[in-house]
């Protein structure tokens, strides 16, 4: 009885072989034949970067492929064509990869991609700033001012605290005579920086040279108000010294005159002017 039923399945079981056989073999063969890839996606901080997009292209074929990457970071591509491939690997908030894999037959690759964060309009706003005041500095070096004002302007626009643009296009409108503008952008640069020694210096010179240009139409109080504050912002500076006694002593302000005259003296002893102010002041002291 049993030899009767081992009988009845010998003709089954040996045509399961038949059938499962081929199937092993062409499965080992395919194995074989085709190719892997695999790998890991990182930040600058390398740490696993989940759920990042990886595409395959077939360069030869076309065809793509993507799958995302684990909470490891890692994927893998199995039983693909061997031949070159474009990779892509691309997340919101980080910068895209792209690069080129050449798989061979019945092998792996692993690549370990590190992705960068993305600029923000921020940031990306920081940078072309850098740039066009860099671009400024070298139209300066060509003794192309007005160009280098318009590339300091575009600096400030895309970055409005950007207190160097503002010093430097303050400097070049200050030595075009535009003193309005270049009042304007010195103090712009004081407002974000306060009691930077250069801006003040810069804004004491402005001053000083509205007031002569006042004092040459005979502006006297107006002159007085710029003397004033150039003073405020350049006390160093001796010359303001000799316009304010100037412009005192036509104002009939004898006291005022004598102090900032003798204070010339004292800052400028030979100076060109000294003569003549000592000659002032004897008549001053006189009256």
């Amino acid at each position: 009885m049993k030899n009767h039923r081992a009988a009845n399945l010998l003709p089954a079981i040996l045509t399961l072989l038949v059938f499962i056989a081929p199937c092993v073999l062409r499965a080992q063969q395919e194995e074989q034949e085709t190719a892997r890839l695999e790998g890991k996606v990182l930040d600058v901080d390398k740490k696993p970067v989940e759920n990042a997009e990886v595409l395959l292209k077939n360069v030869a074929m076309g065809g793509t492929t993507s799958i995302k990457t684990s909470k490891k970071g890692e994927f893998v591509f199995r039983r693909l064509f061997p031949g070159k491939y474009e990779v892509t690997i691309q997340k919101e908030g980080f910068v895209p990869y792209t690069g080129q894999v050449d798989l061979k037959e019945s092998s792996g690759q692993r690549l370990e991609v590190t992705l960068a964060k993305a600029m923000s309009e921020e940031q990306k706003k920081a940078n072309e700033a850098i740039a066009a005041f860099k671009q400024a500095g070298e139209l300066f070096k060509e003794n192309k001012v007005d160009e280098a004002i318009l590339e300091y302007q575009k600096a400030i626009e895309l970055k409005p605290d950007f207190v160097e643009a503002y010093m430097n296009v303050g400097i070049l409108l200050f030595q075009k005579m535009r003193d309005e503008e270049a009042e304007k952008a010195i103090l712009k640069a004081l407002e974000l920086k306060q009691d930077d020694p250069k801006a003040k210096e810069i804004l004491g010179n402005i001053y000083f040279e509205q007031s002569k240009s006042l004092l040459q139409n005979d502006k006297v109080d107006e002159a007085l108000e710029k003397l004033k504050m150039s003073l405020n912002y350049r006390p160093d500076y001796s010359y303001t010294n000799y316009l304010l006694g100037y412009a005192y002593n036509k104002k009939g302000l004898k006291e005022d005159a004598i102090r900032h005259f003798e204070l010339f003296l004292q800052q400028e002893p030979n100076a060109p002017q000294a003569a003549q102010v000592k000659t002032i002041l004897e008549q001053l002291k006189k009256k």
